[in-house]
Order: C-alpha cells, then structure tokens, then sequence
C-alpha cells in the first residue's frame, strides 16, 4: 500500500479482456480494474502427466501430487519423488533436502529421514511471516492442551534502535514436558529467526533451553528468549 498498491478486498476476477491500451479485469461486484498486464498468481499444478508413472504403479493423487514417505519415496520403494510435484509443502528449501537424500540413498550412503513437523516456512512480505511445527489453530481444533507465549518486538531494544517495533514472537510448547512444538514469528527477518524454534522443535529442546541460551544484545533473537520465558 506505502508504495502504491491498492488492494482489493472481497474481489474475485470474473473475466479479462484485451483492450487497445492493455488489459481490463472484471470483477464479480461490478467493478472493472485496468492496467498494461495482468498476473496470474493462483497456484500451479504438478507436472506429473506424461511420465508413465501409471505404467509402474505409482499412486498419484487426483491432483497430481505424488504421495512420499520420510525418506522420498513413492508407493514404488526403488522410486522416489522431490519438490512441488510431491504431496508434501511447495517450499524450496524442502525439494533441496528431498533431492540430496534421493542422491545419498541411491550412492549407498545414510540419511536421516526428513521431519516433516519441523519443517520452517516464510512468506516474504512486509513485515515477514514464519511459522513452524505445531500451529495453535489446529492445536486447539483436535483439543490438544499447548502452551502459548507471544511477546512484541515493541519490547525489542533492536527493533527500538531500527525504529521497525511491529509484529511479535509467539512459541507454542507442551504444558507438561515444556518441549517445544512450534512457534510463529511477525516481524523483520522472521525468515532467519524462525531457524532456531524450527531446531528447537526438531531437537527436542524444551523452552528452558532457549530462555538460558545467550543471545547476543541487542538483537532481535532476544525476543525468542523472552517468548519462551
């Protein structure tokens, strides 16, 4: 929006049609936007028509997601599957991990498999968006007892001196064993600082353990400390 943007709440894009000067989007209220082009970013559909994957029994989903275990692979056990095409999150990050374990298993070598739980995720908008493990809403959903502590960056003397106080750092632990099972961060670099709850998750690490960890001052990783007191 600072820069510009106008966004359009509620709207959905009904027709588009090539004018003399560019481009007119319909809307369905009525309403008509115009511009030189128009992007279409809806998803994208897995390439996996055409392989024959059919021909040798690999289950592929209405979708066209390859189905994989831990370890990559499809239903097929000599087969395997990495990256968007499979049914496990469209990250980058995930299809590089996927491919390097694909490449030890077939030279012999060994390979932890891929915790899919610990798995972080960002979306790169302003402020950042990161989360990872547990999510509260589904927590609460299956009635599943958590533990949830959020703290401000308003709080961050880092985020103070960088005059960018806005968003919070939120980790969900177990009440019982205090481990750690997920967290979500709103803020500058969320993408670098949801790294450490994304190991804590995946280590097992209660918040004990990232409370006593020595961050550096100031910085904003002191408010994974505070989130987790």
């Amino acid at each position: 929006v600072s820069r510009g943007v106008d966004i359009l709440k509620g709207a959905r894009a009904c027709g588009i049609a090539v004018s003399e000067s560019g481009v007119v989007v319909q809307i369905d209220d009525g309403r008509t936007v115009t511009g030189s082009h128009a992007l279409l970013a809806i998803g994208s559909v897995p390439n996996s028509d055409g392989l024959g994957l059919e021909t040798v029994g690999v289950k592929v989903l209405d979708s066209g997601h390859i189905p994989i275990d831990d370890m990559a692979r499809t239903n097929v056990p000599h087969i395997y599957a990495a990256g968007d095409v499979t049914d496990k999150m469209p990250l980058s990050s995930l299809a590089a991990a996927q491919g390097r374990m694909i490449g030890r298993i077939v030279t012999g070598r060994p390979v932890t498999p891929i915790d899919y739980g610990a798995v972080a995720q960002a979306i790169f908008t302003e402020p950042e968006i990161a989360d990872v493990g547990v999510a509260e809403a589904d927590a609460f959903s299956h009635g599943r007892k958590i533990r949830v502590t959020k703290v401000p960056f308003s709080a961050n003397p880092k985020a103070l001196i960088e005059a960018d106080p806005g968003g919070f750092v939120k980790i969900l632990s177990d009440p019982l064993t205090a481990e750690v099972l997920g967290g979500s961060i709103v803020g500058a670099h969320a993408a670098e600082l949801i790294s450490v709850i994304a190991l804590a998750v995946r280590s097992g690490l209660k918040v004990k353990d990232v409370v006593e960890n020595l961050n550096v001052h100031p910085s904003l990783s002191e408010s994974l400390a505070d989130a987790a007191e």
